[in-house]
């Protein structure tokens, strides 16, 4: 890997104009100015105030409390290896997805095909052919991103956050429990139709393919979208993810550790994190200036 001759420069120009900031603006008297303003006055004889102060340091306690419970809720999630290892398999499903979505056909224009019953039957053969070539990755997608373990994950979400009282991952999770049937019910009947139409040659399969399939693609790539949102938002890093559940694999049995009381449990986890963490700096720190 190159050096990245960009990163070493910024760098180094970045350090010695924040050196000289601060050094200009003690020579100056910045700071000492700062404090005899008469809108910092202003502002310091407010907050003196008991009722202001007592309002202000109750609101403030209240975000504090609410972003606290939020990043602890995070860890703690993070902690689970029955999370991580459902998380691990919705990366799977997310990258399967994005693998194919640039090689999935569009419909025929009335413009190439102005007979509908036609255009339906070379609309559901090609579907079907592109259903077959990516057969498998669609059986993991569909396993991947709406098998009966997610509920687990859906499960500990409302049990870990004030869902309610955070809009954007109630908004998250009911986008993803609204597509789950659709996506669960969806790929058997797929499935269903394309073997039935290889059994018997059926044309009338083929226009239920064409009327079927797309709204199925739709379903799938709203589900990996909704997915993404929410790994986005728990700051969930794939690649930490797939580390620490092959580090915890490598090391011990998970059905054997499920029996362990769960201090054993969580004494575990932590090693195994500290393993991982002390791994990726370790990364990121030799592959520091490298692109």
């Amino acid at each position: 890997m190159k050096k990245s001759l960009y990163r070493q420069v910024m760098f180094v120009i970045s350090s010695i104009c924040l050196i000289l900031l601060i050094t200009i603006a003690v020579k100056i008297g910045v700071f000492s100015e700062l404090t005899s303003c008469v809108w910092i006055e202003s502002i310091l004889s407010v907050i003196n105030n008991s009722y202001f102060s007592g309002v202000l340091c109750s609101i403030i306690a209240v975000i504090v409390i609410y972003f606290f419970q939020v990043q602890y809720s995070k860890r703690m999630l993070k902690k689970d290896v029955r999370c991580n290892e459902i998380i691990q398999d919705v990366y799977d499903g997310i990258e399967k997805y994005c693998n194919i979505s640039n090689t999935i056909p569009e419909r025929t224009s009335k413009n190439e095909e102005k007979d509908y019953s036609k255009r339906q039957i070379a609309d559901g053969l090609m579907y079907y052919k592109f259903y077959k070539e990516y057969e498998v990755d669609f059986e993991m997608m569909a396993y991947s991103l709406s098998c009966e373990n997610n509920d687990i994950l859906i499960e500990s979400l409302q049990s870990c956050f004030f869902l309610n009282l955070n809009f954007k991952l109630l908004n998250i999770v009911n986008n993803i429990k609204n597509r789950l049937p659709n996506i669960r019910n969806g790929y058997p009947e797929i499935k269903e139709i394309c073997e039935n139409y290889e059994l018997n040659n059926d044309e009338d399969m083929l226009k239920s393919i064409e009327n079927r399939f797309p709204h199925y693609l739709i379903d799938l790539r709203f589900m990996a979208t909704y997915w993404q949102e929410l790994l986005d938002y728990l700051n969930y890093d794939p690649t930490y993810i797939k580390l620490f559940v092959r580090t915890y694999n490598s090391q011990y049995d998970i059905l054997e550790e499920l029996k362990q009381p769960k201090e054993i449990q969580y004494a575990k986890q932590r090693k195994i994190q500290k393993e991982v963490r002390k791994a990726i700096w370790l990364y990121k720190i030799k592959n520091f200036w490298n692109k």
